[in-house]
């Protein structure tokens, strides 16, 4: 049942040659020509990878029914592969033989993990949009061209609806590197309009029925106060810039200024004051 206490026992040996790792490697062995060459070989490999990118995405292009997406990961996968195979010469070139086996490994592994690099940066940067929350959903935010409120933030994109209705996902790294503004972070936003009055109005007297007008708004804002200020003096009007705050929201500023346009509208008219209108007058020689 058991080997006599004199009988040997065997036991088996795991092969520690697998190819992966030469074990001859010697610094001092390493020449300048040889350190020329292994650059050399980075920087071809890096501009053929380029090149080959931009030519891959040429073509992908072309092809009915290719998705963009799919198109850019093939040419960026075939890209880091041609990088990887140069960093392998130039390993070589140096002494430092990893085998068929480890370079494979090596490539593979590299790949893959440039491949994902988005994917981390998104989740890193999910992260940090979660410990910083600068907006939160249902906050209405501009982002570029879009502006609408957010309706989700997840491992890998914030998710909002503009105001005509599109559903954008933006990256988190993207979100992150970009200027979001938060136009719910102080409870109320402001709007301003100008209304333009002729230059035999009464300044003092125009600046008081505006105010009146835009505070029997409803959906202007007590506090801060609404104002009105002599902003320009044009061709042939004289603008008062009004600035009220409302609730933020993209369609609460719309019926705001809608109200309190009409609101200023109708003030001016009952106080006699009109809305002055460019003119231009042409004169008219007798040989015309």
């Amino acid at each position: 049942m058991f080997p006599a206490q004199d009988e040997p026992v065997t036991v088996p040996t795991i092969p520690t040659d697998l190819g992966v790792v030469s074990d001859s490697f010697d610094v001092s062995t390493i020449t300048g020509s040889d350190i020329l060459f292994a650059l050399a070989a980075i920087v071809v490999s890096v501009v053929l990878a380029q090149l080959t990118k931009r030519a891959i995405r040429r073509v992908l292009r072309d092809i009915d029914g290719m998705p963009v997406l799919s198109g850019d990961v093939i040419a960026r996968m075939v890209s880091y592969t041609i990088i990887l195979l140069g960093v392998v010469v130039a390993l070589e070139a140096l002494g430092f033989s990893l085998g068929p086996v480890g370079a494979i490994l090596l490539v593979v592994i590299v790949v893959v993990v440039l491949s994902a690099r988005p994917l981390f940066e998104d989740l890193g940067a999910g992260v940090i949009l979660q410990m910083r929350r600068p907006f939160h959903v249902g906050d209405v935010v501009e982002f570029g061209e879009y502006q609408g409120a957010i309706e989700e933030v997840n491992a890998r994109t914030v998710r909002m609806v503009s105001v005509d209705g599109r559903r954008v996902h933006i990256p988190n790294r993207t979100a992150l590197d970009g200027t979001i503004v938060n136009l719910m972070a102080q409870g109320a936003r402001m709007t301003t309009f100008v209304a333009g009055v002729e230059y035999s109005t009464d300044l003092d007297r125009a600046r008081e029925v505006v105010v009146g007008a835009l505070q029997s708004c409803e959906m202007v804002a007590d506090e801060p106060v609404p104002e009105a200020h002599v902003q320009e003096f044009n061709s042939s009007t004289i603008d008062i810039a009004c600035r009220f705050w409302h609730a933020p929201g993209v369609h609460e500023e719309w019926r705001a200024r809608d109200e309190a346009m009409r609101a200023v509208k109708r003030a001016l008219d009952a106080d006699g004051i009109t809305i002055a209108v460019p003119q231009r007058v042409l004169w008219r020689g007798d040989g015309a």
